[in-house]
Formats: C-alpha cells, structure tokens, sequence
C-alpha cells in the first residue's frame, strides 16, 4: 500500500513537471513567432520612436518588450481578432491597441506601428500654431491620430506639428506657398501607401493637385 502511494506522488510530479515545461516551450514558441512576424522586408520604418511594419507585426501579444501602444492603419478591408472582439475596418480607418490588449496579425493591407516605450525625449517646434481643417479621430495622454485633410487647391494657413508620423493615403503634390507658391517640378510629391517619420515644424501648406490630401497623422503630444 506504502508502495503504491509513493508510486503514485511519483507519477503525479512528474506530470506536473512535464506539464510545466510543455507550457513555457509553448510560451517560448509564442515569444519566438511574435518575434518573426517582423520580417525584414515588412519593416517600412524604424527609429528610436516607433516601428512601422507593412502587412506585419513588432509583436501582437499583450506586454510586448520595449514597445507600448500599437496602432494599425487599414489600407484596405482588415479584420482580425482581439481581445475587443472581432475588428473590421476599411482604408483610413484605424484600430488602437494599448500595451496590455493583443490580437491576431490582421489580414489585409495595413500598416502597424508600434510605439517604443523608451525613446529619446521629445523636440518642439519653435511657436505652437494649432492645425486648422484636420479632424482627431484618436487622443490619450501620449500622442493624438488625426486625418490630414485639404481640398485641391485649398491651403492650410500657419501651423505647427510635434514629431509625428504619416500615413499616406493619397498622391498629391503639397508645397508652402511662402516659399513656392506653384510649387516645383518633382518636389512635394507624397506617394500613396508610404510613410513618413516628420521632425517638428511650423509652416503653411498648399494642395496643388485635382485631388483632396488624406493622411492619417500619429503625433507625439507636447506641451504648448
């Protein structure tokens, strides 16, 4: 009977043990694919800010190293599971991740950019000039997501932008007028489907071609 009961705390440790490490392997191979969602020819930006990856992911689960908020920009129909639920959006549309929510890598054609935790501190342009004509679509304590907006033609009087990055939705020609009022051949062209991480500035914008600008703008919030 004594036999039988050490056999049988025997078998139990053992189980457990073995069910232990089966469970970190898994949590190895979770850690390991997140990792590898990053391909290098997925990666459309990195900085010490954020890293921005094309129809890719830094890492989807919750309580990533090194990175916070995660933000995924639709260039088309998206829609991917989350700890919200099922997300659908379309072009121009975003979804907000926070560093504890996760998600499934998207299907689609999106961007994901991924805020880093740890970067440099903040630059401010020289005055504050809050943009006209753009709308918020999102704002928390660390940054604001608006859409960049301007009819053809139309011109966006003095202002100022933190460090910030851009999604390009559509192919305009932009230009300051104080400087180049018809713009020059080849300049101020932003190209569909690219991104672009911007230094703070202050200055006017013109929209030169026959088609409105839309961009969707993830900025760095600063005191002003």
């Amino acid at each position: 009977m004594k036999n039988s009961f050490f056999f049988f705390l025997f078998f139990a440790l053992t189980a457990q043990i073995s069910f232990a490490n089966s469970y970190n392997n898994s949590s190895c191979l979770k850690s390991e694919k997140c990792l590898n969602l990053a391909a290098e020819d997925s990666v459309a930006l990195e900085n010490a800010f954020m890293k921005v990856l094309r129809d890719g992911a830094a890492c989807t689960l919750a309580n990533t190293p090194n990175f916070g908020t995660r933000i995924i920009v639709a260039l088309d129909k998206v829609k991917f599971k989350s700890n919200r639920g099922t997300i659908k959006i379309k072009r121009g549309q975003i979804a907000v991740f926070l560093e504890n929510e996760y998600y499934d890598l998207p299907k689609g054609s999106y961007f994901e950019i991924a805020l880093k935790k740890d970067h440099p501190p903040l630059t401010k342009p020289s005055e504050w000039v809050e943009p006209t004509k753009n709308k918020v679509i999102y704002e928390d304590a660390e940054f604001r997501v608006f859409e960049e907006r301007l009819d053809p033609g139309d011109t966006r009087e003095l202002h100022s932008h933190a460090q910030r990055v851009v999604v390009r939705l559509n192919q305009v020609q932009l230009t300051d007028p104080r400087n180049s009022p018809n713009g020059k051949p080849g300049t101020g062209i932003q190209v569909a489907n690219t991104v672009k991480f911007a230094e703070p500035v202050v200055h006017v914008t013109k929209n030169l071609s026959k088609i409105p600008l839309f961009n969707i703008v993830i900025e760095y919030k600063i005191e002003h």
